[in-house]
Formats: C-alpha cells, sequence, structure tokens
C-alpha cells in the first residue's frame, strides 16, 4: 500500500513593508477632506435647519391661529418647558411596606413647604414627626386650671388658618355644649357626631383620624356605627374588627331602590339571606390605645310583619334569638305596628365579639350595629356612601331619619359632599337651593341637633393640554355649601381653603410623599390624616372660643315634635330600647 505524502501548501509571499505613520496634528490637518464627505456634511446641515424651520413655524403657528391654542408648548402661568426636571421636593418617596403599611418619606424641603403652604407643610409634618400639639393639656396647663372648669390650650389648635365659621352659633352649639359635659368627666357624658358623605368618608382615612384625637383627648366613647355589610362597596372602617359573609343584600340610598326611603341611619337597608353572618368587635392591635373596649353592643333593625329571626352570640357564649315580627319573640318586645328598633346589649367594660346570624322564619332588614362605651367620651360615626351626591340625602324618609338621629342621640351632624357633584353641570344657585333642601330633610327641624357642612376636597381633572386642574365647578360647590350653611344656621368649614384652594390637587400629587391620589379627586392615607388633623385642630379652636364666650352651661333648645312623628325623648336623655334578657339556648 503506497503512503500518502503529506500536502505541502504554497508558502504566502510576504507583505510589504507599510509605510511609517506620520506623527503629529499638523500632518492630518494638512489633509483636506474627501469631496463626498465635505458634502454629505453641508447637506446634513441644510436639511436640520430645514426642520428646525419647520419645527419653528408649527410652534408660531400656534400662537397666531387661535384654533390650534390647545397646541402651545407654554402659555403664561406655567412652569417653563424642561425647568421642572431640575426640581425636587423631597429625596425619598412614600411607599407601600410589607403589610400594606404607609411608610412616609422623612424629609422635606422648603420647596415643599412653600408649594403646600404653612398650613398644611406644619400637619405633615407633625403626622411624619409622631408629634401632635392637640394630644391634651400638660400638667402645667392642669395646674392653671386647678378649679376644674374647662378649657383648651393655646397650643392645641396652634398653626391652622382656617377655622370653623358659624356666624349663629346655631351649628356648633349643642355638640360644644355636650362636649363641656364630657369634658367635665360627667358619668355617662357621650358626645356623638355623625358625618355623612362620599367615599372621602366611606373609607374611614379621615374620620379614623378625628376619631382617635377627639377620644384621646376627651375619652373614648366607643367606635360607633357600622354597617353589617358592605356588599360590593369599597367601605371599611378602621380600629375595629368586622367581617360579614356574602348572605346579606344591601339597597343603598344613592339608588333609590326603597319606596319608603328607610334606609337607616347608615343610608343602606341590608336584608338578610341564607347563610347571612356578621361579626363585629374591639381590635387587637397594639395601636392606638382607643377602641380596645366596649361595654354595650345595638342592633339597629326594622320590626315588620312576619319578620323572621338572627341570633346574637356574644364571646361565643350563649346564644339569645331575636325576632324582628310583630309578635317579638326570645328578645323581642310584642308590638301592635311596624317601625324601626333598637336592640341593646350590655357587656362588662372590656374587648369583644358580636356574631349576628340570620336563622330563617322570615324576612329580616337590618341597619348596622353600634359600639359605644359609658363614658365619658367622644363618638364619632362614619357614615359615608361612595358614589354619592348630596341631593341622594332626599330619598330618606323625613319622619324615619329624623328619629333615626334623635334615637342616636347625635349632637352634630356632619354633611360631607361635593366630590361627586362636581362633576355635574348645574349652576351655583341650583346648587344652593338643593343643598338647603338637603339640610332641612337631614337636620328635621331640630335645633338641640348641631350641624355642620364640611366642604369638599379639592378635584382635579387634566385639561387639554394636560395640566391638572381644579375642576369649575368645585368653587361654585363651595360657595353654596357656605351660603346654605349660613342660612340654614348650620356652620361651615372649608376643607378645600384648607387643603390649599384652587390647583390644591395638583401641589399635593407632587409632594412627598404623596397626598393625593393618582385620579385627583381623592387623597391619599396621609393626605387624609393632615385633612383630619386641620379639621380636629379647628373643632378645638371652636371649642376654645365657645367656652370663653359661653363659661358657664346654657341649656339647648329643645324642638315641638314633628307633625305626625312619634314622641321621643330629648337628644341627651336615653331612649327607650330593647334590652336583651337573660342569654338562654336558640331555639
Amino acid at each position: 500500500m503506497s503512503k500518502r505524502r503529506p500536502s505541502q501548501r504554497p508558502s504566502r509571499p510576504a507583505p510589504a513593508p507599510r509605510a511609517a505613520a506620520v506623527s503629529g496634528s499638523a500632518a492630518s490637518a494638512s489633509t483636506p477632506p474627501p469631496p463626498a464627505a465635505a458634502s454629505e456634511t453641508r447637506l446634513a446641515l441644510q436639511q436640520l435647519g430645514v426642520a428646525t424651520a419647520v419645527v419653528l413655524g408649527m410652534v408660531a403657528s400656534t400662537y397666531l391661529v387661535p384654533p390650534l391654542a390647545r397646541f402651545r408648548p407654554w402659555v403664561p402661568g406655567e412652569r417653563v418647558p424642561l425647568t421642572h426636571m431640575s426640581e425636587r421636593f423631597d429625596a425619598v418617596p412614600a411607599s407601600a411596606g410589607a403589610g400594606g403599611g404607609y411608610h412616609a418619606a422623612t424629609s422635606t424641603s422648603p420647596a415643599q413647604d412653600e408649594a403646600l403652604g404653612a398650613e398644611v407643610a406644619a400637619a405633615l409634618a407633625e403626622e411624619r414627626e409622631g408629634t401632635h400639639t392637640g394630644a391634651g393639656p400638660t400638667a402645667a396647663d392642669t395646674e392653671a386650671h386647678a378649679d376644674g372648669s374647662v378649657y383648651v390650650a393655646p397650643r392645641e389648635s396652634e398653626g391652622i388658618r382656617v377655622h370653623i365659621e358659624d356666624p349663629t352659633g346655631r351649628g356648633m352649639r349643642p355638640f360644644y355644649e355636650a362636649l363641656r359635659r364630657t369634658a367635665q368627666g360627667e358619668p355617662g357624658a357621650l358626645t356623638r357626631a355623625s358625618h355623612y358623605g362620599d367615599s372621602t368618608i366611606a373609607t374611614d382615612h379621615l374620620t379614623h383620624t378625628v376619631r382617635r384625637r377627639l377620644q384621646q383627648r376627651f375619652g373614648d366613647g366607643g367606635h360607633g356605627f357600622i354597617l353589617i355589610s358592605k356588599g360590593f362597596m369599597p367601605y371599611r372602617h378602621q380600629d375595629v374588627f368586622h367581617t360579614a359573609s356574602e348572605g346579606w343584600s344591601i339597597k343603598e340610598i344613592m339608588r333609590a331602590g326603597i319606596p319608603d326611603g328607610r334606609y337607616g341611619l347608615g343610608g343602606v337597608q341590608i336584608q338578610a339571606r341564607a347563610m347571612g353572618v356578621a361579626t363585629f368587635g374591639t381590635h387587637e392591635e397594639d395601636e392606638p390605645d382607643t377602641g380596645r373596649t366596649l361595654s354595650r353592643f345595638q342592633l339597629l333593625y326594622q320590626r315588620q310583619e312576619g319578620g323572621g329571626d338572627v341570633r346574637l352570640t356574644v364571646d361565643q357564649g350563649e346564644p339569645v334569638t331575636l325576632s324582628t315580627g310583630l309578635g317579638g319573640g326570645d328578645g323581642g318586645a310584642p308590638e301592635e305596628a311596624p317601625g324601626d328598633a333598637v336592640y341593646t346589649i350590655d357587656v362588662p367594660d372590656g374587648p369583644h365579639r358580636l356574631e349576628v346570624r340570620y336563622t330563617g322564619n322570615g324576612r329580616v332588614t337590618l341597619y348596622g350595629v353600634i359600639m359605644e362605651r359609658e363614658g365619658p367620651g367622644v363618638v364619632y360615626d362614619s357614615l359615608g356612601m361612595v358614589g354619592t351626591r348630596a341631593s341622594r340625602m332626599l330619598n330618606f324618609d323625613p319622619v324615619h331619619i329624623r328619629e333615626q338621629l334623635r334615637s342616636r342621640g347625635t349632637n352634630l351632624l356632619v354633611l360631607g359632599f361635593g366630590g361627586n357633584d362636581a362633576s355635574d353641570n348645574t349652576t351655583e344657585e341650583r346648587y344652593y337651593e338643593q343643598f338647603k333642601e338637603v339640610i332641612a330633610r337631614m337636620r328635621g327641624g331640630r335645633e338641640d341637633l348641631g350641624c355642620l357642612v364640611f366642604a369638599p376636597l379639592d378635584q382635579a381633572e387634566r385639561d387639554e393640554r394636560g395640566n391638572i386642574r381644579t375642576m369649575p365647578m368645585v368653587p361654585r360647590i363651595v360657595a353654596a355649601q357656605r351660603r346654605a350653611a349660613f342660612d340654614m344656621g348650620c356652620a361651615f368649614y372649608d376643607t378645600w381653603d384648607a387643603m390649599g384652594g384652587s390647583g390644591a390637587m395638583q401641589r399635593w400629587s407632587r409632594a412627598r410623599p404623596p397626598l393625593a391620589s393618582t385620579d385627583y379627586r381623592h387623597a391619599t392615607p396621609e393626605g387624609y390624616r393632615v385633612i383630619a388633623d386641620l379639621y380636629y385642630k379647628a373643632l378645638l379652636a371652636g371649642f376654645a372660643e365657645y367656652l370663653r364666650e359661653h363659661p358657664s352651661p346654657e341649656p339647648v333648645a329643645q324642638p315641638a315634635p314633628q307633625a305626625g312623628a312619634a314622641a321621643t325623648p330629648a337628644a341627651d336623655q336615653p331612649a327607650e330600647r330593647e334590652q336583651a334578657p337573660a342569654a338562654e339556648p336558640a331555639q
């Protein structure tokens, strides 16, 4: 077998030596660019010039042609484009931590303080640092008032610009007189406020802060009223335990689905279905120090022909069956006519849970549960309904809501609407007339019921240029509400002005932490706490002024019974109520 020789590749010729590189910049500078490159450069510069001229022409046309005005890159009153890129309010934004907690930034800046205004900036700083000047009297204050007189130290309401306006003195007198008795420590002296409103109130962000502040200052009177079930509404209460199954059907006042207008204290009538269960109780968190104990539950319901049964169980003890029919039952009382009723369960002051369970035998209509203590203390009911306009309060039967508030023993009625109304196409005069009707319906002619109109938050939207602007109806609503409040003998708190007035939502949305939601119609939890603190201080400032002008207690006028209304006790006396009998096994 022949052997193959290894292939031999032909050798490559050696490359020709390269010319030595010319050193120094002088040689390269003396070499002219190729003609083709110079031509391309001139063409590019010409194209750039043409493009620049076209852009400048288009910009100029937006100022020269009125229909193109909305495309103008800048108009007087706006920031110069791109300058905002160098601005910063805070280095650290707010963030949501584990478990959904809201953690605010810990720094501030002069730019933010100037944009928000001194009042809002101070309240935000107090929230951030946990230093609330309205926390209560000091030892020095107590020593200066050793005679036991009621007082409010000036530092407790310092730093506010917007105060409660009450030119007639009729709006806040019942509330301040009740608060005087509570502050004096009278046994059983509860001061109650019922705050109606839209989504700003329904989530309890604003009202729970007011509740905490008042209770830390004057005593914990209990959480107050809660609906049996929220259904599909974004309804939530803070500092309380509350769960409900899906076995409940709700009818909201905003939908006007009940001909007789009996929606209950909270504006939501709730009917039981199979497996309807709800549980209420004190919270178990380490903070706050309020809401941890109670001494009574009250169930608000309808007594009706053919009414069914609910089983009430406290702390897993022996259940009691309450019949809502006209014939009474284990927990009910025989009645000749249908109507609204309150069933009370007294318990030793402490942490407790109540289970309400539908057991059948007929139709059951409930309104809600009240959790209170014996007092002295303050109770602040949060009665918000998402999406509700002020005019929906006219769906209440006038006698029904009048007696619901009287039975509740409310000292101050707060009407906080306007956020949803800002989207309506109406006039200031028409809104004014309608809001007067709302006040008349809710107050029911009672001079023993205080009345405060709580103006809406700033409501904003993006205009055609993309800027965040206050909606045109907001100042008209605020003006109409102020006029209606004064004409109807109510007080007025200008929430919109306290936030900073026109443009507040735009400024609040740029704050760090953000104080406004991205829909520019609501505040963030941090923002609601700021508003609540400003409002709380305004309440204290008004109370201090009232005490100076009225150093001695004054009687509050009692109204004559309305035609067709059942006689009921005065608001400062306990209403008749069905007492829970000794616990017995359910039938």
